[in-house]
C-alpha cells in the first residue's frame, strides 16, 4: 500500500516545483523532502521525478501518482469531516432495542431528550424482551439495549457490558377504596383471595408472579389476560381485579388506581443497558447513556412521589 505522508510530499513538490520549496511548505527541510522521494520512488519501483538544474519535473509516472492523489485526498478530506461531523453527533445512526413496559416513560422520554439535543442523528428501535434483544446485540443488530433481570433468572452473557441504570420492582395496583389501599405496604400473602389481572406475552415477568405467589402459600387466581397496560388499568380501576404495576410505570398509570409496594423481593427486577461487545464505543451511544441514566433517575423520584400519595 502507497504510503500517503510520502504521497502528499510528492503532491507539495509538484505544485512548488522544487524541493526547497515544498519543504518550506510543509516545515521539512529539503534534505528530508529529498530523501522521502527517493524511498517512495524504490517503493513504487519508477522514478517519479527529474531532478534538473533549476528545481524539478515530474516524471509520466509522477503525474499520474499527483492526478490520482487529489481524488485520495478529497476523499481523506470528507472521511475528516465525517468523523467529525460525528463526534459532535451532528449526524450518525443508533439502534436501540427496548422492551415494552420501558415504552411510556424511560424510552418516550430518552428519545425525546436525545433527539432534542442531537436532532441529526437517526435512531432505530426496536422492541423485544432481553431474550430477543441479546442475540440481536451480539449479532451486531442493535449497539445496546433496554433489559431486566428478576432475582430468580440467570445473568446475561458474559461478554455483553451491562450498565446498572435502576431497579424496577413490582407493585400492586389497586382500585380506589380497596381495603389494602390504605397500608403503606402490602403482604403478598394477603392478596391470596384476589382475582389477578396478567400479560399473555411469555416471559419472565409473566412467570415470576406464580412463582411469588408459591412462595407464600397459593397460586394466583387469573380473571383475565392481556398485555394492553390501558385495558390493564382500567379493570383494576373498576375492581375486575388486581395487577403488577411496574415502577417504571408509575409517572403515567391512570389516577383513579392506588399503588403500593409489595413485601415479595421475587417480585422486583434490575434494569440494565446492555451493549454490544465491541471494542470502541461511538459517541452516539455514550451520548444515548447518558440520557438514558438521567431519565432513569427523574422516574425514580417520581415514583416515590406516586408512591407516598393517598389512597
Amino acid at each position: 500500500m502507497l504510503d500517503v505522508r510520502r504521497l502528499r510530499i510528492l503532491r507539495e513538490v509538484a505544485q512548488h516545483g522544487s524541493f526547497t520549496a515544498a519543504a518550506q511548505a510543509l516545515a521539512y527541510t529539503p534534505s528530508a523532502v529529498s530523501q522521502q522521494i527517493a524511498a517512495f520512488e524504490r517503493e513504487v519501483g519508477v522514478r517519479l521525478v527529474e531532478r534538473r538544474a533549476r528545481g524539478v519535473a515530474l516524471t509520466e509516472p509522477g503525474r499520474i501518482l499527483v492526478k490520482e492523489a487529489e481524488v485520495v485526498f478529497g476523499h481523506l478530506t470528507a472521511m475528516e469531516q465525517e468523523l467529525r461531523a460525528l463526534a459532535g453527533l451532528e449526524t450518525g445512526r443508533l439502534r436501540l432495542g427496548w422492551f415494552a413496559t420501558a415504552g411510556s416513560t424511560l424510552v418516550s422520554r430518552s428519545i425525546g431528550a436525545f433527539r432534542a439535543a442531537y436532532p441529526g442523528v437517526e435512531l432505530d428501535l426496536f422492541q423485544g424482551d432481553p431474550d430477543e434483544c441479546v442475540p440481536s446485540l451480539r449479532a451486531g443488530d442493535l449497539e445496546l439495549a433496554l433489559v431486566y433481570q428478576f432475582e430468580v433468572e440467570p445473568p446475561l452473557p458474559s461478554d455483553l457490558e451491562q450498565i446498572e441504570l435502576v431497579d424496577d420492582p413490582l407493585h400492586i395496583g389497586l382500585p380506589h377504596g380497596h381495603p389494602l389501599a390504605e397500608r403503606d405496604q402490602v403482604e403478598l400473602g394477603d392478596l391470596a383471595g384476589e382475582h389477578w389481572i396478567q400479560g399473555v406475552r411469555h416471559g419472565s415477568t409473566l412467570e415470576v408472579l406464580p412463582l411469588a405467589c408459591r412462595q407464600v402459600g397459593f397460586e394466583p387466581r387469573i380473571a383475565l389476560r392481556t398485555d394492553d397496560r390501558m385495558v390493564v388499568e382500567g379493570l383494576v380501576a373498576a375492581g375486575v381485579g388486581v395487577a403488577l404495576i411496574p415502577q417504571l410505570t408509575l409517572p403515567t398509570v391512570r389516577p383513579d388506581i392506588v399503588v403500593r409496594p409489595l413485601s415479595s423481593a421475587l417480585l422486583s427486577r434490575r434494569v440494565r443497558v446492555a451493549l454490544a461487545p465491541v471494542t470502541y464505543r461511538s459517541p452516539t451511544t455514550t451520548a444515548m447513556l447518558e440520557v438514558l441514566k438521567e431519565v432513569s433517575a427523574e422516574l425514580k423520584d417520581e415514583a416515590k412521589r406516586r408512591l407516598s400519595a393517598p389512597s
